[in-house]
Formats: C-alpha cells, sequence, structure tokens
C-alpha cells in the first residue's frame, strides 16, 4: 500500500458494546478486533475499510451460486461496486475466482456422486477464500514485497496509537517467508470453518505446485484438541473427497504425504511416549492446520503446545481456525501481537450474529442464588421456557416444518463435572438433579410457583420482572397450572404420573448416566461424564435413588435420532469440541469461572445452531420468504435459545464474555416500534400480476407451468413452423469467452492473445463435429436437476442439431481460440457449447413458461395489505419497523423517541443519529425508508442497502429538480421486499 494513504480504520464491534478507547494504568485499551493489520490490509486492497463495506454488496442471497460460464455472482458484484481497485484488477480478481470455482467443483465430486447437496459458498466463506488467494498469490510471487506492504500497514495503525496498543512491526532484516507462514481463521461456530479449510488444503497445494515447490512439502498434519474431533473430521475429509487419517506411529504407507493426517495436539511431547509422538519425528516441512487454535495459545507464545505446532511449521506453512481468538490473546500481549498480524479473515460471532444467522439468544438472569424458595422458582421458570419451546414443537410442529426446526434439548453444560464433586457437599450436577426430584415430589409447591410465574413473572428485590414477556404462549394456550404440570411430566420427563427420580449407571455405554422417573418409565435425560461411577456414589450420598443396568447402545449418540426419548442431556466441555446438534434450545450453565471465555463462547456457539428456511442457516426474521410461506406466529421462541446458570456468578461470568465478544446482552433489549405513513392516497394503482393458481394448482415457483402447461421440447428457433420463437432470434444468448482468456492470461497461460475489439462468430460445423454431445446431454440434464426444471424435454440428436443453427447466438473470442491447430482447444470448444448450450436453455424455458402463463396475467389493485408494503404489524393500520435495542444505548433510544414523535405529528424532517439514517420521499409507497451503517441496532424488515439508499437519493433529488419534467406525469415507487415478486405500478384509468 503507498506511504501517505489515508489511515484505514477497522471493522468495530458493536458500539452497545466496544470498550471505550481511554488509557488507563498504561495498560491496552484498544479492543483486540481493531488490531487486526492483517486483515485491515487485505480490505484496504478492495479500497474499503471496513468489512460491513464488503458485506453490503455480497449479502444478498440471490448472490450466491455460479453463472452459466462457471463464474461466481459474487466476482460480478464485486467487480460491477468497486472501482478502480489498481491491486486487484478485474482479470486478476476472475482468476482467483476460477481457482475458488475449480477447487469447489473437487470437493462436490463425492457429493455429487451420492446425490448430496452440493457446496454453495456464503459469501464470507467466499470472502475468505478470496482473501486466501491474494495472500498466498503473494505470499509464493515476493515474501519480501508482501512483508514491506504489511509494515506499512502496521505503522498505519501505530500511528495514533499509545504505546500499548501498538504492534510491532515485522523485521524487515530477517528472512520474510518464516514470519508470514501462518494465517488464521477467526469464524464463528456453525460458519463452515471445516468446509473453508478443506478448500484451502487445496489452494496451498495449488501455489505450491504452480511455483515449482510440491516436493519440498513433508506431510498434511491436522491438530485437533480430542479424540472425538479427530473422528469427526475423518469423516468430513471423507465427505469431500480428500484422503485422511488417524495418524500412526507405525510408520508411512505406500501413499505417504498424500493424506492428511489427524493428530490430537494433546499428543505432542519433546520425547516419544507410549501414547505421545515426539515432534522431532514430523521434521518441520509440513502444512500444519489447526483446529479450534485458541487450545494450546492459552500458554502464551512460549506455552509447550504452541511450541510444539510451531516446530511442526517451521519450513512449512500453517492454517489456523477458532471461533475464539478474542477470549484466547486476553491480557497476552505476545498473543495479542501474534494473532493481530496473522488473522486473515474475522467473521467472528457478532458478524454472524447481526447477519440474521444462527438462533437468537436470551440471559436469563439470577441476581441471588442464596435464597432455597427464590432460587427454585428461577429454576421452575427456566423450566417452563423450555416446556414451551416442546409444547410449540408437538402442538404447532407442522406450521414449523419449512424452517427445519429439531425437537428442544435442554443441556446443562460447564467446564468439567466430576473436578469439583469431591470438593462440595452438592456439585453442581446434584443440585440440578435434587431440583428435578423436588419439582416432581413436591407436585403443589410446583403448581402455585408455576401460577405465580405466569401471573406475576419472577421480580427481584429492585422490582425487575427477569422473565417479562417470556411466556406469551403459555399464558395463552388455555392451560391452568395444574394442567401445565401435568404436561411438563409426560413431556419433559417422558412420565406422565410421574415418579420417583433414579439415577442408572449404563453398563456398556461408557461415561453414560441415564435419568427416568420411575423404574417403569423410559428415560427422559442422559449424564455425559468421564467419571460415572464417582457421580453415581455421589448422587447416592446426596440422597437420589440410584442403580445401574446393562445397556447396549449410548443415549449420548442417538440424541439427534429423531426417536431419541432424551429432553435433557448433562456434560462437560467436550460439548464445545466436536459434538454438534440441531436440537439445543436451552442451555443451563455449570462452573463457568474465569479464564474460561474462549470454552463458553465456543459452547454458545454450538447452542445457536439453526438450519432455518432452505437450510440458509438464518432465523426467519432474517430471511427473504415466499409469499406462500408465513413466518409462523410462535417461531421466535423455537429460534431463540434461553440461557440461564445454576448460580448467579456464572451467569455474571457469562455476561462478561458475550460484551467482551461485541455481543449484545440481551437480557436488557428494548422492542421499539416505529410507525410507517402510506402515501397509497385516493389513486387506485393496478399491478399486473399472475393469478395466485391456475386450474387450482398454485404458480409460485412455477407450480403451475410444470403440473400442468405441455412439455416443451429443446429446440432451436423455428419461426416458420413456431412464429413465437422469432423472439429468440431477436434476442440472442451472447457468450463473450474474453473474461475467461484473461483469466487463462494471468494465470501465465501462454499463446494467449487478447484482440483489441471482439471477435464476434461462432462455431462452425467442424467445430461441432468434434463435441462429445453425450457429455454435453448429462451436462445439461444436471443444469435442469439444478433448477428443478424436470418438465423440459432435452434429445441428444437435438443438442447437435441446435449448435450446428447460428441463429440464437453470438459468441465473442479471439479468432485464434478456434483454430484447428491442437486438439487442446476441443476441450475449450466444449465449455463453451456447454456454456452456450445452459443460457439458451435458461431462455427457452422462460420463453416457453411465459408464452403459457401470458393468458393467466391479470390486473389487480395495490391493496393496502401487498407483502410489499412493509407488513410487521397483524393487520394494514398496524405496520411499523421492529427495532431490537441494547438498554444501554439511551441515547438512541431516545432520538428513535424523537423519530416516532415527528412521524406521527407528520413533521418529516432528515434524521441521522449513530449510522441510523431516516429517508423521506413522498413518491415512494410509504415512510420512511430506514438505512442502518452500524451494527447498534437490529432492524426487521430489512433496511435499505447502500445502493439502495444512494439510488433513492439521487431519484428524490432528479424528482425534486425537475418539475417541469413531471408537471404531467406521476412517478411511483415502492421497494420490492418479497423474494421473487416484482412489482409493476400503473395508475388506475
Amino acid at each position: 500500500m503507498p506511504r501517505g494513504r489515508k489511515r484505514q480504520e477497522t471493522t468495530e464491534p458493536s458500539a452497545a458494546t466496544t470498550t471505550r478507547r481511554r488509557r488507563v494504568n498504561n495498560r491496552p485499551q484498544v479492543p483486540f478486533a481493531y488490531k487486526l493489520v492483517l486483515n485491515q490490509w487485505l480490505l484496504s486492497l478492495f479500497n474499503v475499510r471496513r468489512f460491513e463495506e464488503l458485506a453490503a454488496i455480497l449479502r444478498n442471497e440471490a448472490l450466491e451460486g455460479l453463472d452459466e460460464n462457471k463464474i461466481h455472482h459474487f466476482h460480478h458484484a464485486l467487480t460491477a461496486q468497486l472501482f478502480n481497485l489498481t491491486q486487484l484488477p478485474t482479470e486478476l480478481l476472475l482468476e482467483y475466482d476460477q481457482n475458488i470455482v475449480k477447487h469447489t467443483q473437487r470437493l462436490n465430486e463425492r457429493r455429487v456422486i451420492r446425490g448430496e447437496k452440493p457446496i454453495i459458498w456464503k459469501y464470507f466463506q467466499y470472502l475468505a477464500l478470496l482473501f486466501t488467494e491474494i495472500y498466498l498469490d503473494r505470499y509464493f510471487r515476493d515474501p519480501g514485497a508482501l512483508l514491506l506492504a504489511l509494515n506499512e500497514q502496521i505503522a498505519i495503525y501505530n500511528a495514533d496509537k499509545p504505546e500499548p496498543d501498538q504492534i510491532k512491526p515485522f523485521d524487515a532484516e530477517s528472512e520474510p517467508w518464516p514470519q508470514l507462514n501462518k494465517i488464521s481463521f477467526w469464524m464463528a461456530t456453525g460458519s463452515g470453518k471445516t468446509l473453508v479449510m478443506h478448500a484451502n488444503i487445496m489452494q496451498f497445494l495449488y501455489y505450491l505446485n504452480n511455483y515449482g515447490k510440491r516436493r519440498d512439502l513433508n506431510r498434511i498434519i491436522l491438530l485437533t484438541p480430542n479424540e472425538g474431533l479427530s473422528q469427526q473430521h475423518l469423516r468430513e475429509f471423507e465427505l469431500s473427497g480428500i484422503e485422511a487419517e488417524i495418524f500412526s506411529k507405525e510408520g508411512r504407507g505406500l501413499f505417504a504425504g498424500q493424506a492428511v493426517e489427524i493428530l490430537e495436539v494433546t499428543k505432542l511431547r519433546e520425547d516419544m511416549g507410549e501414547k505421545t509422538i515426539a515432534v522431532d519425528a514430523f521434521e518441520g516441512n509440513n502444512l500444519v492446520l489447526v483446529d479450534e487454535g485458541h487450545r494450546g495459545a492459552s500458554g502464551g507464545g512460549d506455552g509447550a503446545w504452541m511450541k510444539y505446532r510451531n516446530a511442526l511449521c517451521e519450513k512449512g506453512f500453517s492454517f489456523e481456525y477458532s471461533a475464539t481468538f478474542g477470549q484466547a490473546v486476553k491480557g497476552n500481549t505476545a498473543l495479542t501481537d501474534l494473532y493481530a498480524k496473522n488473522i486473515l479473515f474475522d467473521y467472528s460471532y457478532r458478524y454472524f450474529y447481526h447477519d440474521g444467522f444462527g438462533k437468537d439468544y436470551q440471559i436469563m438472569n439470577l441476581e441471588d442464588d442464596r435464597d432455597r424458595e427464590w432460587m427454585d422458582t428461577y429454576l421452575i421458570a427456566c423450566l417452563l421456557s423450555f416446556f414451551q419451546q416442546q409444547r410449540l414443537f408437538r402442538v404447532e410442529g407442522n406450521c414449523f416444518k419449512p424452517f427445519q426446526i429439531e425437537k428442544p434439548l435442554w443441556i446443562f453444560v460447564g467446564s468439567s463435572v466430576t473436578a469439583t464433586l469431591a470438593t462440595k457437599d452438592a456439585s453442581d450436577i446434584v443440585e440440578i438433579l435434587q431440583f428435578f426430584a423436588r419439582y416432581v415430589r413436591d407436585r403443589q409447591a410446583s403448581i402455585r410457583r408455576i401460577e405465580q410465574i405466569l401471573k406475576h413473572g419472577l421480580v427481584t428485590a429492585k422490582g425487575k420482572n427477569l422473565f417479562a414477556g417470556r411466556f406469551v404462549y403459555l399464558n395463552t394456550c388455555g392451560l391452568d397450572a395444574t394442567q401445565i404440570f401435568e404436561e411438563t411430566l409426560s413431556t419433559i420427563f417422558n412420565s406422565p404420573g410421574g415418579g420417583q427420580l433414579y439415577v442408572e449407571n449404563l453398563k456398556g455405554a461408557t461415561g453414560e448416566v441415564a435419568l427416568r422417573l420411575g423404574a417403569e418409565n423410559i428415560e427422559f435425560g442422559v449424564i455425559n461424564v468421564g467419571d460415572d461411577a464417582k457421580l453415581v456414589k455421589l448422587c447416592e450420598q446426596n440422597g437420589i435413588a440410584t442403580g445401574e443396568r446393562e445397556f447396549s447402545g449410548s443415549l449420548f449418540h442417538e440424541i439427534n435420532q429423531t426417536d431419541s426419548p432424551v429432553n435433557i442431556l448433562i456434560g462437560s466441555r467436550k460439548f464445545t469440541e466436536g459434538w454438534s446438534s440441531w436440537r439445543v434450545s436451552t442451555m443451563g450453565l455449570m462452573n463457568v469461572g474465569k479464564g474460561e471465555g474462549a470454552q463458553i463462547i465456543q459452547l454458545f456457539g454450538r447452542g445457536v445452531r439453526l438450519k432455518g428456511y432452505s437450510m440458509s442457516l438464518k432465523r426467519s426474521g432474517h430471511t427473504n420468504l415466499p409469499e406462500e410461506i408465513g413466518r409462523p406466529k410462535n417461531i421466535s421462541a423455537l429460534e431463540t435459545l434461553g440461557i440461564f446458570g445454576i448460580h448467579a456468578d456464572y451467569m455474571a461470568q457469562f455476561r462478561d464474555y458475550l460484551a467482551e465478544e461485541g455481543l449484545p446482552v440481551n437480557d436488557d433489549r428494548i422492542e421499539f416500534f416505529l410507525p410507517v405513513i402510506k402515501n397509497l392516497g385516493t389513486q387506485k394503482l393496478k399491478t399486473i400480476r399472475l393469478r395466485k393458481t391456475i386450474n387450482g394448482v398454485s404458480t409460485e415457483f412455477g407450480d403451475a407451468f410444470r403440473k400442468l402447461a405441455p412439455i416443451p421440447t429443446l429446440k432451436k428457433p423455428d419461426p416458420t413452423s413456431d412464429p413465437g420463437t422469432d423472439y429468440l432470434q431477436k434476442n440472442q444468448v451472447v457468450l463473450n469467452w474474453y473474461p475467461k482468456i484473461q483469466a487463462m492470461r494471468s494465470g501465465g497461460v501462454t499463446g494467449v492473445d487478447i484482440e483489441t475489439a471482439p471477435n464476434q462468430t461462432h462455431l462452425s460445423t467442424r467445430h461441432v463435429t468434434f463435441l462429445d454431445f453425450k457429455k454435453l446431454y448429462f451436462e445439461l440434464e444436471d443444469f435442469k436437476a439444478e433448477r428443478g426444471w424436470y418438465n423440459i424435454n432435452i434429445s441428444p440428436n437435438d443438442i447437435a442439431e441446435l449448435l450446428v443453427d447460428q441463429s440464437w447466438y453470438q459468441l465473442l473470442i479471439p479468432e485464434n481460440q478456434l483454430a484447428f491447430d491442437t486438439f487442446e482447444r476441443v476441450r475449450i470448444w466444449e465449455e463453451i457449447a456447454a456454456s452456450l448450450l445452459k443460457k439458451y436453455t435458461e431462455r427457452y424455458y422462460t420463453f416457453r413458461k411465459r408464452e403459457w402463463e401470458l393468458p393467466h396475467l391479470e390486473y389487480r389493485d395495490l391493496e393496502a395489505d401487498d407483502p410489499n408494503l412493509l407488513g410487521i404489524g397483524t393487520s394494514p393500520d398496524e405496520e411499523y419497523y421492529r427495532i431490537l435495542i441494547d438498554k444501554s444505548e439511551e441515547e438512541i433510544v431516545a432520538k428513535l423517541e424523537e423519530l416516532k414523535k415527528a412521524i406521527k405529528s407528520g413533521e418529516l424532517k432528515p434524521w441521522e443519529f449513530r449510522g441510523i439514517k431516516a429517508l423521506w420521499f413522498s413518491r415512494h409507497l410509504y415512510e420512511p425508508l430506514l438505512y442502518i451503517d452500524a451494527n447498534v441496532v437490529e432492524i426487521s424488515p430489512t433496511p435499505l442497502n447502500k445502493g439502495e439508499r444512494l439510488f433513492i437519493e439521487d431519484l428524490k433529488m432528479f424528482h425534486d429538480g425537475n418539475a417541469a419534467f413531471f408537471e404531467n406525469q406521476e412517478l411511483y415507487l415502492l421497494r420490492n421486499l418479497s423474494k421473487g415478486k416484482g412489482v409493476v405500478l400503473l395508475p388506475h384509468k
């Protein structure tokens, strides 16, 4: 980056949780997320200051996937909106994109063969891979220049920082590559780190080969924290078609160095042992992948584990992955400096959450745990929160099926289970079991507390209701406290009549202790613990009925199966490393101590995993739903993770960890409703829409066309026998092959000439005779299947005839690329033919669909309940924006109140505060339009993006400044909110 350039700002955490930059006692005050100088340098190459600026360009879900030329839509979006990238010209970005495409195709080969869903990258995953391409290219091409560029970025960062917050530059006098051979990815749990890792392996090997250094690599090693995670990685490598094996000391096989060797980092030692491996046995020229990189980092730069893994890649390279670098470096200057310079990509949980991924969360505060009566009431309130989720799933489950909600699971987790059992009269785990026993046994007391909670909540000495608004469904479902108690027995405890609590050690299922009520009822819970006998003995000493029985299966490993009876799981920190489930809906914290932030954030990340509609991984309020898919009334209860602790200090510690991660502490969030003004007026506006049904079949997603229309056959245009097809000749497919050629030239391919004026031509009959029509046919069939176009016929014979016909397309390509000088050209011609056929198939299918649907179009009045008219309320008169704000943001709340009063009074004046902006334009059918350029609040429906905001501001300026132009015509504007539903506005005549 050139010297003297304006200092780049870094991506900042939410203003609600960001520590103010102050210098106190000469200690660092800048949050770690501000210090990521490598990440800042990557962003500067795109001429942006914050990650949010790239995210705003790429966040639209419609951009996921490839075009017919197998170029990512993300690439087109980036190059269309970012101009004059002197360090990243378009052709270089295309080269990087095509590398990512090739690696992705390789990862998908086995998935496609098995009929599994292929990998389609989310925008942040694509950016992670693109950043990797940029870094590796420069690292291999000129590590010295890369080091100098990074030192410039460090100098820019250090310019206005006090000494404790400064980052130490790289040593410009020493060899650059050993200082640059470690990069890290700070990515939230559930954001797809494993798939990114698989692609990173291929990216590294590509550049290693490209620069003639493949022979230098000794091994590819993956370090994991435990055996469970090692086995999980082995399965996932197999899915991606990557050779992998658990490391064995027995010696290297015939294909040594080709397979990824998976090893627990805890087994590395200075010397060889029975169950440990000496680091020296691996040499130092390895590609080392480190999963859950926070493990071993806590010992500092000189920690034993850190030393071992550094030795493994001393002459090689390392990729590191973790969701919790922020916690791992806390209070350690050396680690802060190290990771500030090697975290390549930051998509930590604050970004993941604000993008709408994963569950929402609610913290059930506990202020005083000393009073047993108060404590039991608190725990019953937590039980009711879980029961509400369970009942909703059981009673209204059909409504939630499109959103792939799993049966709710209540987990109790902590940093350890058996470690403190012998040191306390009653450990956390025994305390939980004693509560369950009391709840079931003391029927009347439990019913009394249920009634109190539902009527009055749980009010602290300060008058605060800890569960305000959290039992809306239970209070309106028609059950009284007694009925709710009885249902909890059958729904949660699998025991309609109740019974005594039994704790059973399962022989044959190592480390598993079953929970049941009564001797005859099935299990309702399982404890997964290291020392099961010790735990059972402690339970017996505390008056809990115990026993043991033979058990051939595993309650723990079957939890994710649909017929699992387990509703409650109690376990240790192992859940933070390797175990995963979509079921977790309520989480109880045990043994949360200081210095365990990394483990707790990992645990939190696993708890908020969500499949979402169409596997979007998003909460329903952040997903563009089809018109016919309504958002179920109570789904938010099932898309929210309830979090509570059995001791008050656990909750205080957990809240501190969230704040440090830049996350809102949602126990004190305000729900603010901002009204909108409708500008429909008296003028009746018409829209042209396809009928909702044709002969009783929905037209959504083209269902009616697929089921009712004659099945079209893909053919060449023939206006003589089929007059309408002259449209296909007038609106020809255009395939520009020049971008592909430019990518080849950038990639070092020789013999490629770029002409000044595009050469327009066609494939001749001679070219077509060289093509493999069977291969093209199957590629088109796959293309059909991807789009769900099962109602179009394609014949290999028609493909040949179609390609011979030149009336429907234009091909822009250098003339020499079609020369008959080498058989290598045939592969290119087949690629061109496939791209042309896909473009034409899409156009032909759309043409036939519109042709059939045309008689079924109708005029409709634009009604107040149109889905594009901003509907959050239950009726057109109740429409508003829903804004979630941290209670501590008193200034924002006050300013929003001012805006609300202005809207109600009709004073539509400019309003902007802390990155939130209200836009007024009377020609839009409702006002205001909201834009947000910060993470201080969460707004539904989705606010304007930057491009939309600029368009509206420019259009308003033109409208206001050209009164004569609009004298005899009117302008109407309406933002398209619903997925796939455009809107045309026509004045009523």
